[in-house]
């Protein structure tokens, strides 16, 4: 693999997709219950706001409207991704082929993600992040483009949103594609939340790559379980 493209795509990760609560002081959001919450740096949360001179302005993207398509089958594990690993809370497990994806240290390439995956045979990686804070699926995806935008100060595309049937739970997929530093980047993510926390199942790689790797990139996805 090219070396010098994955030091370029590990620090993209670093610099624009960590889970966003490090963005801003506070950042307005909405349970799965419906819930209006209010989440801090630290990752406490609260219903009211402790500070009080932010701009609204600063969450007005709250308020962009996503087209969401459904899909019309579901999704399982298949069948040759019989590897597993289940997150500290044991609220999902992910399942992987060993014959395709190699587990690597999680920090190297986002400091808060919970597991990190390499292709072994392509420029594709992979982060999980979990969250003990439930947030709606459609606002997670809002929060990762604003946080993509704030970091890069490029514009971040959300080309596709999709609710699917995961193994028997609903999940949001995402399309975002980015560029940064000359090199178009595509992340194809899942978004999951229930009472138990958030998480954010991100894979990336250029657009070229993930066009030749969408059958890769799907399967990895689709080991995710919820347990």
């Amino acid at each position: 693999m090219n070396n010098k493209f994955l030091l370029g795509a590990s620090t993209l990760l670093l610099l624009i997709f960590n889970f966003p609560f490090s963005t801003f002081s506070q950042i307005k959001a909405v349970t799965e219950k419906g819930d209006t919450i209010y989440v801090y740096n630290n990752g406490t949360w609260s219903y009211e706001p402790k500070e009080f001179n932010e701009s609204k302005s600063q969450f007005d993207y709250f308020s962009y409207e996503l087209k969401v398509d459904t899909a019309r089958t579901s999704f399982i594990k298949p069948e040759l991704s019989k590897k597993e690993v289940q997150n500290q809370n044991g609220q999902f497990s992910i399942y992987y082929d060993e014959s395709k994806w190699k587990r690597v240290p999680a920090a190297t390439l986002n400091e808060d993600a919970e597991f990190a995956f390499q292709a072994k045979e392509s420029d594709v990686w992979c982060v999980v992040i979990s969250e003990e804070t439930a947030i709606a699926k459609d606002a997670l995806i809002k929060i990762a483009k604003k946080t993509m935008e704030g970091n890069t100060g490029s514009p971040v595309t959300i080309n596709q949103v999709e609710y699917r049937v995961v193994n028997g739970k609903p999940v949001l997929r995402g399309l975002l594609a980015a560029n940064f530093s000359g090199i178009s980047f595509m992340f194809d993510t899942y978004y999951y939340s229930d009472e138990r926390g958030s998480v954010q199942f991100v894979t990336w790689s250029s657009d070229q790559i993930w066009r030749k790797n969408q059958d890769l990139i799907e399967n990895l996805l689709n080991g995710f379980q919820v347990l």
